[in-house]
């Protein structure tokens, strides 16, 4: 996981990351998160959940990325995937992941689906967003075979200096340029709830830039309201819990 600012947004994600070690651990498939970047109160997060922090500034951010997916590829793990500092997952979605991952090796697989939600109660409208191009799934909670990673691209040359966006689009240009047909992500799951991306209004993309083109172009989800009484992790969110002057009077339960 790379952060950078949204300081309860980004230990939204990192409790939701928790979790979902946990529950892949419990599954007999061992894993580890690390966070990137270099915020003291969110490495203390971090330190108090059990996360690996590793310091990296945020700029340039072709050397951020560059930076994290070597260090998640010297862990030797089988898969690495990456989660985005202001995303959680439907534990469905995480157990067809983990089903995914005691079946044949696949180059990369995850969603093509994601829903947008605002951090803020009173805007209630949430919509849904589909990758446009069969290469390309939601980059958060996307899993990547390291095996071909590592015989495919060597990030110090995959990103340009001053590169802001598409980071995972690289990625998966390299495999599919290695591997041709095997090399393209496979879309395990296309539904709504397989990942949410809460916004704040600092975001590149905004909530607005998808809420107006709702439900033209993008599909109506439930309410705001519905989403807060199925997930914890925004009930934690409306409540407080991720405020620094917070999170560490009660347990984690991740």
């Amino acid at each position: 996981m790379l952060y950078h600012k949204r300081p309860e947004i980004t230990r939204m994600s990192m409790w939701h990351m928790k979790k979902v070690i946990d529950r892949f651990n419990v599954a007999g498939h061992k894993a580890k998160g690390i966070v990137f970047g270099d915020e003291e109160d969110q490495k203390r997060y971090a330190d108090f959940l059990g996360l690996d922090h590793m310091r990296i500034n945020n700029e340039p951010l072709g050397l951020k990325f560059s930076f994290a997916f070597d260090a998640a590829l010297y862990s030797n793990s089988d898969y690495i995937c990456g989660l985005g500092s202001n995303n959680f997952n439907d534990y469905r979605y995480w157990d067809l992941c983990i089903e995914s991952m005691g079946r044949e090796k696949k180059v990369s697989f995850g969603s093509n689906r994601f829903t947008i939600v605002h951090t803020d109660n009173k805007y209630q409208d949430t919509c849904v967003f589909k990758t446009r191009q069969k290469q390309h799934l939601c980059s958060s909670g996307q899993f990547y075979l390291t095996h071909s990673m590592v015989n495919a691209m060597k990030f110090r040359d995959l990103y340009a200096p001053n590169q802001t966006h598409n980071f995972d689009g690289r990625i998966n240009d390299a495999l599919i340029k290695k591997w041709g047909d095997d090399g393209c992500p496979i879309t395990i799951s296309s539904e709504p709830f397989d990942c949410f991306d809460v916004k704040d209004g600092t975001n590149i993309h905004s909530y607005n830039s998808y809420i107006k083109r709702s439900p033209r172009v993008y599909p109506k989800y439930n309410p705001r309201k519905q989403l807060v009484k199925k997930y914890k992790e925004l009930r934690l969110l409306d409540q407080g819990f991720f405020r620094e002057e917070c999170y560490k009077i009660f347990e984690p339960e991740a």
